[in-house]
């Protein structure tokens, strides 16, 4: 055992040495940014407008998409790549509900965490075709219909959506169909054809289509209106509290492999950082309605594991890791 011992001691040195100069040689190829959502989505969409800025500042990535069980497929990928800074994944706070309910297999430890890319305030959408032109009317059908309204989010339940939808139910006192989508395109694609009453999504996913005519936002599950919606109202000014058990932060963030050199680590947050703060991707951001603020280091760390503690107490209250 001592001569094992002594020879990964010696071994030690090479093999830092061997790591810091990987990391002065990265990125060497291509990164493969996974997106745990369908082409079209939200989530798609910000990591495709965000490779222009990436490859300015020297990482040239490949978007693969790899949608399934509310991004568990995914991220899934993710957590089992080679820790070496070439493939990394864009996480969302959905994910860090899933792994603190215990139904799947991924935990936070099988990640690094490094920058958060996007704050992502829901909106409550319908069809421009609906009978529904304000929050109130839609609640009072809400309401009425006792279980006959249909809600579609992306992801499945134990998801922010569906926790909003929850909420929402829980405070009208009635029930609802549930509709879970593998990407928002999808789900706005059935709202828009009539198979669904509403949706509950990000403003990115559906800001061209409030431009376009196609959709109407009713209500956003946010603290306070949206800058770019400033004719939207949150559920709070409808009376209904959906921050019952603390604030939920909805938010994209840049995940990579747990085990990723320090150094490797801090050369992505520092592009993709940049690439978040640039003029473009700001322009980006505040033209679709959410803040990116490129938040990194300990105080990333410690947000997602608070984001985290709150989504157990709310899942488990609510009781939507299991049903809903």
């Amino acid at each position: 055992m001592f001569e094992t011992t002594r020879r990964r001691l010696l071994a030690a040195p090479a093999l830092l040495a061997a790591s810091g100069a990987m990391a002065q040689s990265f990125p060497s190829r291509e990164i493969r940014l996974v997106v745990p959502w369908a082409a079209g989505g939200g989530t798609d969409i910000i990591g495709r407008r965000l490779q222009p800025m990436l490859a300015a500042e020297g990482l040239h990535t490949i978007v693969d998409n790899a949608p399934g069980g509310s991004s568990v497929v995914g991220l899934q990928r993710v957590a089992s790549a080679r820790p070496d800074g070439y493939t990394v994944g864009l996480a969302s706070t959905s994910i860090l509900a899933l792994m603190a309910s215990g139904t799947i297999t991924l935990r936070n430890e099988n990640f690094t965490n490094l920058v958060r890319i996007s704050e992502d305030p829901m909106l409550l959408l319908v069809s421009a075709r609906s009978p529904w032109h304000d929050l109130a009317s839609y609640l009072a059908a809400f309401r009425e219909k006792q279980g006959g309204m249909s809600v579609g989010v992306s992801g499945t339940r134990g998801t922010v959506s569906h926790i909003f939808s929850v909420v929402m139910a829980k405070a009208l006192g009635a029930d609802y169909i549930f509709s879970g989508y593998p990407g928002g395109s999808r789900a706005v694609a059935d709202v828009l054809g009539g198979h669904i009453d509403s949706v509950i999504l990000k403003p990115n996913e559906t800001m061209s289509y409030i431009r376009e005519g196609q959709l109407r936002p009713l209500g956003t599950f946010a603290p306070a209106r949206l800058s770019q919606l400033p004719d939207v109202p949150t559920f709070g000014e409808a009376g209904i509290d959906i921050f019952p058990y603390g604030p939920i932060t909805q938010m994209t963030y840049l995940a990579a492999p747990a085990g990723l050199p320090p150094a490797i680590a801090a050369r992505l947050t520092e592009g993709f950082r940049k690439a978040v703060l640039s003029p473009e991707f700001q322009a980006f951001a505040a033209e679709n309605g959410f803040p990116a603020d490129g938040l990194a280091g300990a105080p990333f760390g410690k947000l997602c594991d608070d984001v985290q503690a709150t989504m157990l107490t709310v899942g488990n209250t609510l009781g939507v890791f299991n049903a809903g």
